[in-house]
């Protein structure tokens, strides 16, 4: 059961007694009750007799059951909406006879943040019987460019790969954050039209010329002197551009080089997440520079600056110094 299907399922007022929706990412689980909580009751004065907000820390499954089982007034259904329920670990078992046999009349939707209900358990089991469970998994970096053009179609706007990937980059794997970031931009472009580079540098603040990605193609076109420029503005924005964010991109620019070097299929580097010419240009001349040997000294050198970035064996150069250095040992392959 994807999100779509369960906000679909709603629309269409096909319900199910009990939900629960967990997961690593939050961001999918606060879509789909916010979506019930604002569009299940038309009327508002309705909505105030029979919608119930509970949240894990301040209330008990006792509570839950009984506000369950209450009647409708005015409908022919309630809505209990318990969110941070993961809060109530210790006792959500608890509800197995609720669930068994619930009030029908009653939609109780649980949002169960950052982990999964345990699916051993006789409560998960019974609700997947009898109710409808959403699980909303982890998402991972290279997975972000996917979301941000959901997002951005969702919105009605149209984006590139190379500008979803300029965000993806930037913002990370924080949905909720990039999605208040398009829609800041429905007060600047119309429905249909594509949100640019341009913009997203003007209103998400996000440069066209000195970010993560242009760094990555710098060192991989070896060309120290763009390298050098957008780090000194990384040092001028330390809270946008911590090196805490800039050297797993780092990593994973490299082994993409290294996966390339493996992968048996080698002309489609949309792959690896390349989509204008200049970002081609510069992975294509890093494949033929950076050979197997020379990949595996550089991922082990960006391991050690990690470290060093932490601090590792009383190490307090600052953190954009250490980036200079470690990419200048890159362009210039010295490794010691």
């Amino acid at each position: 059961m994807t999100y779509q299907d369960l906000i679909q399922s709603f629309k269409k007022k096909i319900y199910l007694p009990v939900y629960l929706l967990m997961g690593e990412n939050d961001y999918y689980i606060d879509k789909v009750s916010n979506y019930i909580q604002d569009n299940f009751f038309d009327d508002e004065g309705v909505k105030d007799f029979n919608l119930e907000i509970l949240y894990g820390k301040d209330t008990t499954v006792n509570e839950i059951v009984s506000l369950a089982k209450q009647f409708p007034m005015m409908s022919d259904y309630r809505v209990l909406i318990v969110k941070e329920a993961q809060n109530l670990e210790r006792s959500i078992a608890d509800l197995l006879l609720y669930v068994q046999n619930p009030q029908k009349q009653t939609i109780l939707v649980l949002c169960y943040k950052y982990k999964n209900l345990d699916k051993r358990l006789s409560l998960f089991k019974a609700i997947d019987k009898m109710g409808g469970v959403f699980e909303s998994p982890k998402v991972y970096d290279n997975q972000v460019p996917k979301y941000v053009k959901e997002i951005v179609a969702e919105n009605k706007f149209i984006i590139s790969d190379y500008t979803a990937q300029l965000i993806a980059i930037h913002i990370g794997t924080d949905l909720s954050r990039i999605e208040n970031e398009i829609i800041k931009l429905k007060n600047i472009i119309k429905e249909g039209e594509e949100i640019s580079p341009k913009l997203v540098e003007e209103y998400i603040g996000i440069s066209r010329e000195f970010n993560e990605f242009e760094l990555i193609n710098a060192i991989w076109a070896r060309d120290a002197s763009k390298a050098f420029q957008i780090i000194q503005y990384f040092e001028s924005n330390p809270k946008n551009y911590p090196n805490a964010k800039t050297l797993p991109l780092i990593y994973n620019g490299f082994i993409k080089l290294m996966q390339y070097h493996f992968a048996k299929e080698k002309r489609n580097l949309k792959t690896y997440n390349i989509f204008n010419a200049e970002a081609e240009k510069a992975f294509r001349s890093a494949v033929q520079f950076y050979t197997l040997d020379i990949l595996k000294a550089i991922i082990h050198l960006l391991k050690m600056y990690d470290l060093k970035s932490k601090g590792h064996e009383g190490c307090d150069i600052d953190d954009h110094e250490l980036l200079k250095e470690l990419t200048i040992k890159i362009i210039t392959c010295n490794f010691s």
